[in-house]
């Protein structure tokens, strides 16, 4: 059975999704890991003896990203496709009293540049710290589930 991972090691990686880095979980030890979905596939296509050629910073997460190629003891946290953001906005908009912070909230995450125009809207109503705590709630909600899909122990 694989080690208790910590929740929030989860959700501080599901925050930091983005198209350029990629979160995984050691089975072994439950840490999770992120790093470069650039190195990760130049793992995936490089022999296993070629070295590339990398600045020295960089070099330590070329030797994690060989060991994950190399092992089955890691798997894949949830991807930013996998957390809409854009839903967790809507269900938090649609949660919102009084009526016209609801609404403007729901006016907020229409159209072009929405994420710029709700968080603008949350800076105006000054309910920011709620919107972290309803993400927070969300994030944990998500990293649970996949835990228990994933027979991952969580603590």
């Amino acid at each position: 059975m694989p080690a208790a991972v910590r929740l929030k090691d989860i959700v501080e990686a599901l925050e930091m999704q983005s198209d350029d880095v990629l979160s995984l979980l050691h089975l072994d030890t439950a840490q999770v890991q992120t790093v470069s979905r650039e190195l990760m596939r130049e793992a995936e296509e490089s022999p296993k003896d070629e070295e590339p050629d990398l600045p020295e910073w960089q070099r330590s997460e070329w030797e994690l990203v060989r060991l994950i190629v190399a092992s089955s003891r890691f798997i894949r946290l949830p991807t930013k496709c996998d957390v809409h953001e854009w839903d967790i906005m809507r269900d938090f908009a649609d949660s919102m009293e009084p009526a016209r912070i609801r609404e403007d909230l729901q006016f907020a995450i229409h159209g072009a540049g929405a994420f710029r125009h709700f968080k603008r809207t949350l800076e105006r109503h000054h309910i920011e710290p709620a919107w972290h705590r309803f993400r927070d709630e969300v994030l944990a909600d998500i990293a649970i589930k996949w835990c228990e899909e994933n027979d991952i122990p969580w603590s």
